[in-house]
């Protein structure tokens, strides 16, 4: 039984592994690691877990079929935007401490995985997104 159990998470994990980047994502200027992409992934879904949303993320994230962005994760949603910080800090605001959370976010799923990396860096509107290279 603790067998079987251990092969299905293992085949969970490594699904889910599997969708990540295979190196390097860069929006704009800015470059991002896996394991940042990862990190940004787990504190959006930690946040949304726990009701912490910091400045209303995570929130939904409405996929514009206009903007061409391959969402590497399966199904119709929902999916989630977390801003992901070129400085490798986790994003953290709050009323009386804002932040800005800048141009780039991770989409995900609800359970954490892998969706894609965006930014507004270069979109079409103010509010649009592109995906960034290596995505």
């Amino acid at each position: 039984m603790f067998a079987k159990t251990a092969a299905v998470l293992l085949l969970a994990v490594s699904s889910a592994m599997a969708a990540l980047p295979s190196g390097t994502v860069t929006c704009g200027s800015n470059k991002y690691s896996v394991s940042a992409i990862t990190a940004a992934i787990n504190a959006g879904v930690k946040d949304q877990s726990s009701g912490n949303l910091p400045d209303d993320y995570p929130h939904q994230y409405y996929d514009e079929p206009s903007e061409n962005i391959e969402l590497w994760c399966s199904g119709n949603g929902p999916w989630y935007e977390f801003p992901i910080m070129p400085t490798g800090k986790i994003y953290t605001s709050t009323s009386s401490n804002y932040q800005s959370p800048g141009t780039d976010r991770v989409i995900f799923t609800s359970s954490g995985t892998y969706c894609a990396v965006v930014t507004h860096t270069g979109a079409a509107s103010e509010d649009g997104f592109v995906a960034c290279k290596n995505d």
